[in-house]
Parts: structure tokens; C-alpha cells; sequence
């Protein structure tokens, strides 16, 4: 019997650093766009992203956290589960109802892939809802990305190539200059061209976008002050010049909505609350001093690249509402809008999806579709303006950028590590939420195989369950902001 209980207290360790592994790892995944394709279909001239079965290195850490979960459910006898979030019900409701619309897509092998992954990414945030001692893993992670993808950034603006990636042997961004055809660039008059940043990602939207997500961690660290204060100053400087690196509109604009939520937390220090501002403004005005013809361009639109970008989503938004028009009640299958622009596409325009998430799922999802990512937004605008812990004010003040962000470009809804990174940032969200309100009377397995204590054991027989503390000391119920 000690040899099982030893063997079985083994596993539950095993498992539960598994877990935590999988769940440090996977913001730095998601910065790096490797994958198996599974299925390519052939729907030419649209992009074989939007119209493939792909498996993204994130995927892998996704189906590794998520059977480790099952493992620790399942050895601890699958314990009870809280009520989850409203906002993680509704993502529930949304990625069952996006695997159903493959019954009646315009092409069901996009749809079952879509729907499948919502629900894998909507397990993991529910998953992370009930284990707030996951934050440590997650943050570390994220600051790491952040270090990685702005020194990346850097180096490729100051050469305007790309070329020192090649050793990496990623398929993105490729070997790219200004004159490479294709390449985000931002052209001045006289045909002259300067690469913006890509990071390891295959467009430099797809780097703000990025980065606005995991500055949550750094932002939490600066709000909380103590030992992690400075690495948290660091995180968000290094994160703001980066995102302003990639001269993406989107993600300023995103930032900016994230870091004024930040910066009026309740009762933070002004010391603290100044060198955030500092940190976090300074990233940015750095950008736009050092290269302040590039700012100009970007910000006023002056180049008959920017017009032609913005004829381009003035586009693509009316072909969403005439989808929405035509097929209001059920859409046209999750995944599916580029396929149906491919008949009578205009010269010069591309088959991609319409930039407004909002518009993007009621055109492939229809009315339902549209009313449960609605109830995700609104049961988390609800939600954010509770009295916070750091961390959840951190996480909400960058789930609110992405919600600026999500009205303005599409990866949220069409690029899968992107999904998942909106998902874990969701589901800690949650958790921290949950860990403020006290912990759960159910422990959680990664608390039950840190203890190595197994569920329900002879001591607690026939006992009440009663609540077990979390194992992250930096969790308190409604933990105010620390005085300086």
C-alpha cells in the first residue's frame, strides 16, 4: 500500500509539473509559427493558412496541458468542478456552436478544425479558471516571449532584414527586405521602402498583437511592486518598444486603451503608478523619436500604400455584411469567409478576412454566433470593473487591448496560436477573479499533488469538504495593491 501511495504521489508530481511545464512554454510557442499540416486545401488564390488543417507547435502544449489535466482529474476521482465564468460559458457555447455550422459550411473540413480547436482552447481556459497558482508558469513565460520577440524586432529594424533568421529554419517571416514584393513595409515618396518588424511571426500585426497579450505579466509584476517591481518596469518598456516596432495602428491603439485601464488601478502608489507611465510611455515615444518619419506615415495614412490598405478593409467589410445580408441566421461555417470571396474578387484585392471579429463571426456563424461573443465581451466588461488582485487587473487591462484590437484586425478569431493566446489570457483572467473571491471548496489537482496528499484520503473521510489555500503565496482574497 506505501509503494502505491508512493508511486501514485510520483505521478501526481510528474503530471502536475507537466502541466506547469506545458503552460510556461506555451507563450513562447505561440511566438514561433512552427506546424505539421494536416490537411492543405486547395482553394487558390486564398492564403493556405485560411483555407488548411494545420498543427501549430502551441497545439502540441495544448493537447500536453490538457492530458495532463485529465490525468490528475482522473487519479484524483475527477473532483468537482466550480461554476465556471460567465465569459467561459458563453466561449463554451461559441465553440460548440462553430462545430455544429459544419453541417452547413460552404466547406466542413474548415469548420470541424475551427469549432475542434475552440473547444481545446476553451478546455484550456477553463482549465486555467480553476488553477490561479498556473500564473506563475504562464507570466514567466510571457516575459521571456517578450525578451525574445523585442530583441528579434530590434535587430530586424536596424538591419531591414531578415536574413539573420535563416539559421532557425522557420517558414516565417522568411528572408525579407524592403525589396522583397509582398514584405509589410512603409513606402515614402520616391519608391522608398523600410521593413517594419516582424519578430519570429509571419506579419508585424501579428507581432503588436503579441506582444499587447503578454505584457499582462510584466504589468502585473509593476502593479504589485516588491522584488518583482523592476523585471515588471523592464517586461512592459521592452514590450511598448517592440509593439511600436512593429508600427501596427491596431496595437497602439490597443495598448494605449490597455495601459490607461492599467494605470488607474485603485490605490497604486504614485511612485509605482510614475514608473509604469514611464516605462510603458517610454517604449513607445522612443520608437516614434528614432524614426519619426515612419511614425508620420503610419499615423496620417500619406502614402498611396496606407490608402490602398484601407480601401482594401473598407472592402472586405462590405462583403461581410452582404454574407451577413444573404445567410443571417447561420453564416456561412465557422472559418469560411475568405473561401467566399473567391468569385468575382476585384483586381488587386486579396481573399482574407474582413479586420472586425465582430463582423467576422456573424457572417460565419450568423445571428447566434454573433449573440454568444457578445455575451463573452460583455460578461467580461461586466467583470473587469471589480475590486482586482494585481494580477487580475493586469490580465484584464490587456484582455480589454485586445478587445480594441479585435474591432480592428481579425487574428483573434482566424490564426489558431493567436486563439490561444486569447484563451490562456481568458482563463487566467478567471482564475485570478476565482482566487480573489477565495479559493474554490474543491482543491484543485495541481494544489492536491504539490500537498502529494491523495483526494478524499482517510483523514477527511466523511468529513464536509473544507477550503484548501492555493499555493501561490501572492494570492490573497481581494489582495488590494501592496502600499510602497
Amino acid at each position: 500500500m506505501r509503494g502505491q501511495a508512493l508511486m501514485r504521489k510520483a505521478l501526481l508530481l510528474s503530471l502536475n509539473g507537466l502541466y506547469m511545464g506545458a503552460i510556461g512554454a506555451l507563450p513562447v510557442a505561440i511566438g514561433f509559427w512552427v506546424y505539421t499540416p494536416w490537411q492543405r486545401l486547395s482553394y487558390p488564390p486564398v492564403y493556405f493558412v485560411y483555407s488548411s488543417v494545420l498543427l501549430f507547435g502551441s497545439d502540441l502544449l495544448l493537447l500536453i496541458a490538457l492530458g495532463a489535466d485529465l490525468g490528475l482529474r482522473i487519479l484524483m476521482g475527477i473532483p468537482g468542478i466550480h461554476r465556471p465564468h460567465p465569459s467561459l460559458l458563453f466561449f463554451i457555447g461559441l465553440a460548440a456552436w462553430a462545430t455544429l455550422s459544419a453541417a452547413w459550411s460552404i466547406e466542413p473540413r474548415l469548420s470541424l478544425y475551427t469549432g475542434f480547436h475552440l473547444l481545446g482552447i476553451s478546455g484550456l481556459a477553463l482549465s486555467l479558471s480553476e488553477r490561479p497558482s498556473a500564473w506563475r508558469p504562464l507570466s514567466l513565460g510571457c516575459f521571456l516571449g517578450i525578451l525574445c520577440q523585442t530583441a528579434v524586432a530590434a535587430v530586424e529594424s536596424l538591419a531591414q532584414s531578415t536574413a539573420f533568421l535563416e539559421p532557425l529554419g522557420l517558414e516565417w517571416p522568411g528572408r525579407l527586405d524592403p525589396s522583397v514584393p509582398g514584405a509589410a513595409v512603409i513606402a515614402f515618396p520616391g519608391d522608398q521602402r523600410w521593413l517594419r518588424a516582424y519578430g519570429t511571426l509571419p506579419h508585424p500585426n501579428l507581432l503588436g498583437l503579441y506582444l499587447l497579450g503578454l505584457a499582462a505579466a510584466p504589468a502585473a509584476w509593476g502593479l504589485r511592486g516588491a522584488r518583482w517591481a523592476f523585471l515588471g518596469q523592464v517586461g512592459i518598456g521592452l514590450a511598448a518598444l517592440g509593439l511600436g516596432l512593429s508600427f501596427s495602428r491596431a496595437a497602439w491603439l490597443g495598448f494605449g486603451t490597455a495601459f490607461l485601464w492599467l494605470l488607474a488601478a485603485p490605490r497604486l502608489p504614485i511612485g509605482r503608478r510614475m514608473a509604469l507611465a514611464l516605462v510603458g510611455a517610454g517604449g513607445l515615444l522612443a520608437v516614434a523619436c528614432a524614426f519619426a518619419p515612419q511614425t508620420a506615415v503610419r499615423i496620417t495614412g500619406g502614402s498611396p500604400l496606407e490608402v490602398r490598405s484601407i480601401l482594401e478593409r473598407r472592402w472586405l467589410m462590405e462583403q461581410a455584411l452582404r454574407q451577413i445580408t444573404a445567410h443571417p441566421l447561420l453564416g456561412i461555417g465557422a472559418g469560411t469567409f475568405p473561401l467566399a470571396l473567391r468569385e468575382g474578387l476585384p483586381p488587386g484585392h486579396r481573399p482574407e478576412p474582413v479586420h472586425h471579429v465582430g463582423a467576422l463571426v456573424m457572417a460565419e456563424l450568423g445571428l447566434p454566433g454573433a449573440l454568444l461573443g457578445l455575451g463573452i465581451a460583455g460578461a467580461f466588461l461586466r467583470s473587469m470593473r471589480r475590486r482586482a488582485s494585481p494580477e487580475a487587473h493586469a490580465l484584464a487591462a490587456s484582455l480589454l487591448g485586445l478587445l480594441v484590437v479585435s474591432m480592428l484586425d481579425h487574428p483573434l478569431w482566424t490564426l489558431a496560436p493567436i486563439r490561444t493566446l486569447g484563451a490562456c489570457l481568458l482563463g487566467a483572467w478567471a482564475g485570478r477573479l476565482q482566487a480573489d473571491a477565495g479559493p474554490a471548496s474543491t482543491p484543485s489537482p495541481c494544489d492536491e499533488s504539490a500537498r502529494g496528499e491523495p483526494a478524499g484520503g482517510s483523514r477527511n473521510a466523511g468529513r464536509k469538504s473544507t477550503p484548501i489555500p492555493h499555493d501561490d503565496p501572492s494570492i490573497a482574497r481581494a489582495a488590494p495593491i501592496p502600499p510602497e
